[in-house]
């Protein structure tokens, strides 16, 4: 199952390292670590589900998730860090073949390697990723579909939504416990 989901994860992207097959999870502290950040869905059908991986802390799909299992985060040098993972996990953007129309959707998922594919950087406490040759209406749009999973979405937030998805803003959230 593992390797299926690195094949659909990594479809339309050069990856020179592919993803781990390690399905050993590091346990998530139950308090916040020093330099980091829960971030987190705040509107419904995902009000308090926290950005992580399932099994958590391992390198695989992007996810909004139960605040029990919630990674902790932080972007150094536009890359988004999970800094309770072991080694370090790195936030990957899809990278579209068409970058002038790009899908609807961009997969995210994180991997023990730097993403070489955009930015990420906070609007306030909103999470926002760019990158030059993807055009976007807005940085800070998201969208969670199928399993939870998290995608970069390239169209207008709340604006024809694709069926099966949410539309998301997603925002750090810096109190001692993740709550629900």
């Amino acid at each position: 199952m593992r390797l299926s989901f690195a094949a659909i994860a990594l479809a339309g992207t050069a990856l020179s390292n592919p993803l781990p097959q390690s399905d050993v999870s590091v346990p998530t502290p139950t308090t916040l670590v020093k330099d980091a950040l829960w971030i987190r869905g705040v509107t419904a059908p995902n009000y308090h589900k926290y950005l992580q991986t399932k099994p958590a802390n391992v390198p695989g799909v992007a996810i909004l998730e139960s605040h029990t299992t919630a990674g902790q985060f932080a972007i150094e040098g536009g890359q988004l860090v999970n800094k309770v993972s072991n080694p370090p996990l790195y936030m990957w953007v899809e990278e579209p073949t068409d970058k002038a129309n790009p899908p609807r959707t961009l997969s995210t998922w994180f991997n023990t390697t730097k993403s070489p594919f955009g930015t990420f950087a906070w609007q306030g406490d909103t999470l926002v990723w760019t990158v030059a040759s993807v055009k976007r209406q807005n940085a800070a749009a998201w969208l969670v579909c199928a399993k939870q999973q998290l995608y970069v979405n390239t169209g207008a937030y709340a604006y024809q939504t694709p069926s099966g998805c949410s539309d998301h803003t997603i925002h750090y959230y810096n109190d001692k416990t993740a709550n629900n």
